[in-house]
Protein backbone atom coordinates (compact mmCIF):
# COMPACT_ATOMS: atom_id res chain seq x y z
CA UNK A 1 0.00 0.00 0.00
CA UNK A 2 1.77 3.17 -0.96
CA UNK A 3 0.37 6.94 -0.70
CA UNK A 4 1.58 10.67 0.06
CA UNK A 5 0.86 12.56 3.10
CA UNK A 6 2.10 15.44 1.98
CA UNK A 7 3.61 16.61 -2.23
CA UNK A 8 7.25 15.87 -0.74
CA UNK A 9 7.18 12.40 1.04
CA UNK A 10 5.92 9.14 0.30
CA UNK A 11 5.55 6.16 1.75
CA UNK A 12 4.83 2.13 1.36
CA UNK A 13 3.82 -0.12 3.43
CA UNK A 14 4.29 -4.00 2.54
CA UNK A 15 2.48 -6.78 4.78
CA UNK A 16 4.09 -10.65 4.47
CA UNK A 17 5.82 -13.04 6.51
CA UNK A 18 9.46 -12.21 6.62
CA UNK A 19 11.00 -14.17 9.89
CA UNK A 20 14.80 -13.17 9.16
CA UNK A 21 15.91 -10.11 10.16
CA UNK A 22 17.89 -10.39 6.80
CA UNK A 23 14.71 -10.67 4.78
CA UNK A 24 13.19 -8.10 6.38
CA UNK A 25 15.92 -5.76 5.47
CA UNK A 26 16.20 -7.17 1.96
CA UNK A 27 12.20 -6.40 1.51
CA UNK A 28 12.14 -2.66 2.98
CA UNK A 29 15.35 -2.18 0.31
CA UNK A 30 13.30 -3.68 -2.69
CA UNK A 31 10.13 -1.42 -1.33
CA UNK A 32 12.10 1.53 -1.21
CA UNK A 33 13.66 1.02 -4.68
CA UNK A 34 10.00 0.96 -5.82
CA UNK A 35 9.10 3.48 -4.42
CA UNK A 36 11.90 5.77 -5.41
CA UNK A 37 11.71 3.96 -9.10
CA UNK A 38 15.11 2.90 -9.51
CA UNK A 39 17.63 0.38 -7.90
CA UNK A 40 19.37 2.10 -4.86
CA UNK A 41 21.45 1.16 -2.23
CA UNK A 42 21.18 2.21 0.83
CA UNK A 43 23.81 3.64 3.05
CA UNK A 44 24.10 5.01 6.59
CA UNK A 45 24.77 8.66 7.89
CA UNK A 46 27.37 8.96 11.09
CA UNK A 47 24.30 8.03 13.38
CA UNK A 48 22.94 5.33 11.46
CA UNK A 49 20.31 6.53 9.98
CA UNK A 50 19.62 5.23 6.22
CA UNK A 51 20.75 7.06 3.12
CA UNK A 52 20.82 6.80 -0.49
CA UNK A 53 24.38 7.77 -1.50
CA UNK A 54 22.71 8.54 -5.20
CA UNK A 55 19.66 9.86 -4.64
CA UNK A 56 21.22 12.82 -1.77
CA UNK A 57 18.09 14.90 -2.62
CA UNK A 58 16.09 12.29 -0.57
CA UNK A 59 15.71 12.19 2.70
CA UNK A 60 14.70 8.24 3.40
CA UNK A 61 13.88 5.98 6.22
CA UNK A 62 12.77 2.34 6.62
CA UNK A 63 11.15 0.54 8.86
CA UNK A 64 10.47 -3.58 9.50
CA UNK A 65 9.09 -6.32 11.83
CA UNK A 66 8.22 -9.26 10.92
CA UNK A 67 4.90 -9.01 9.55
CA UNK A 68 5.72 -5.75 7.61
CA UNK A 69 8.19 -3.37 6.28
CA UNK A 70 7.52 0.52 5.50
CA UNK A 71 9.63 3.02 3.68
CA UNK A 72 9.16 6.98 3.52
CA UNK A 73 10.89 9.43 1.24
CA UNK A 74 10.82 13.00 1.13
CA UNK A 75 12.18 15.70 -1.54
CA UNK A 76 12.07 18.65 1.29
CA UNK A 77 13.16 17.53 4.68
CA UNK A 78 13.84 14.97 7.36
CA UNK A 79 11.35 12.38 7.63
CA UNK A 80 10.84 9.04 9.44
CA UNK A 81 8.63 5.76 9.47
CA UNK A 82 8.21 2.98 11.95
CA UNK A 83 5.88 -0.06 11.33
CA UNK A 84 4.68 -2.70 13.85
CA UNK A 85 3.02 -5.67 14.16
CA UNK A 86 1.14 -7.46 16.86
CA UNK A 87 3.05 -8.71 19.96
CA UNK A 88 3.40 -9.01 23.29
CA UNK A 89 4.13 -5.60 25.29
CA UNK A 90 5.77 -5.91 28.59
CA UNK A 91 3.66 -3.67 31.25
CA UNK A 92 7.10 -2.35 32.35
CA UNK A 93 7.61 -1.09 28.40
CA UNK A 94 4.35 0.17 28.45
CA UNK A 95 4.45 2.50 31.53
CA UNK A 96 8.43 3.56 30.97
CA UNK A 97 6.98 4.64 27.14
CA UNK A 98 3.94 6.23 28.09
CA UNK A 99 3.15 9.64 30.05
CA UNK A 100 0.41 9.35 32.62
CA UNK A 101 -2.14 10.68 30.11
CA UNK A 102 -1.12 7.82 27.57
CA UNK A 103 -1.07 4.87 29.86
CA UNK A 104 -4.36 5.88 31.03
CA UNK A 105 -5.75 6.12 26.88
CA UNK A 106 -3.80 2.64 26.52
CA UNK A 107 -5.22 0.56 28.88
CA UNK A 108 -8.91 2.11 28.20
CA UNK A 109 -9.00 1.29 24.62
CA UNK A 110 -10.79 -1.87 23.48
CA UNK A 111 -7.67 -3.66 21.95
CA UNK A 112 -4.44 -2.05 24.37
CA UNK A 113 -1.99 -3.51 22.55
CA UNK A 114 -2.90 -2.02 19.39
CA UNK A 115 -3.46 1.23 21.19
CA UNK A 116 0.24 0.81 22.41
CA UNK A 117 1.60 0.09 19.26
CA UNK A 118 -0.10 3.11 17.55
CA UNK A 119 1.62 5.39 20.06
CA UNK A 120 4.79 3.53 19.50
CA UNK A 121 4.99 4.16 15.99
CA UNK A 122 4.14 7.98 16.17
CA UNK A 123 6.66 8.02 18.82
CA UNK A 124 9.69 5.94 16.28
CA UNK A 125 8.55 8.04 13.45
CA UNK A 126 9.48 11.09 15.33
CA UNK A 127 12.64 10.39 16.82
CA UNK A 128 13.92 9.15 13.36
CA UNK A 129 12.57 12.65 11.86
CA UNK A 130 14.30 14.16 14.03
CA UNK A 131 17.58 11.93 13.58
CA UNK A 132 18.04 10.88 16.74
CA UNK A 133 16.70 7.67 17.37
CA UNK A 134 15.51 5.96 20.35
CA UNK A 135 18.25 6.76 23.29
CA UNK A 136 16.80 5.20 26.24
CA UNK A 137 13.15 5.83 26.97
CA UNK A 138 13.23 9.21 27.95
CA UNK A 139 13.10 10.30 24.19
CA UNK A 140 9.67 8.02 24.00
CA UNK A 141 8.45 9.61 27.23
CA UNK A 142 8.58 12.86 25.30
CA UNK A 143 8.45 12.25 21.45
CA UNK A 144 5.15 14.31 20.53
CA UNK A 145 5.29 16.88 22.84
CA UNK A 146 7.71 19.31 20.99
CA UNK A 147 5.55 19.83 17.89
CA UNK A 148 8.68 19.90 15.46
CA UNK A 149 7.09 17.14 13.08
CA UNK A 150 3.78 16.57 11.22
CA UNK A 151 2.53 12.73 12.39
CA UNK A 152 0.41 10.59 10.21
CA UNK A 153 -0.86 7.71 11.03
CA UNK A 154 -0.39 5.16 7.95
CA UNK A 155 -3.14 2.49 6.59
CA UNK A 156 -1.32 -0.70 6.60
CA UNK A 157 -4.45 -2.99 5.14
CA UNK A 158 -4.04 -5.27 7.96
CA UNK A 159 -5.44 -5.00 11.74
CA UNK A 160 -2.49 -6.34 12.79
CA UNK A 161 -0.25 -3.82 11.91
CA UNK A 162 0.09 -0.24 12.56
CA UNK A 163 2.80 2.59 11.22
CA UNK A 164 3.32 6.34 11.49
CA UNK A 165 5.04 8.72 9.50
CA UNK A 166 6.86 12.33 10.94
CA UNK A 167 7.64 14.75 7.98
CA UNK A 168 9.89 17.91 9.82
CA UNK A 169 7.74 21.35 9.33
Amino acid sequence: MTSSARPDAQWAVECGEWPTLEAQRTAARRLLSRLVGAEVSVGHNVQGAPSLPSRPDLSVSLSHCRRAVAVAISHEGRVGIDVESRRRMSDGLVERVCTPEELAAVRAAADPVMAFLRLWTRKEAVLKCRGTGIKGFGSMLSALTDGDCEVVDLDCGSPEVVAAMAVAR
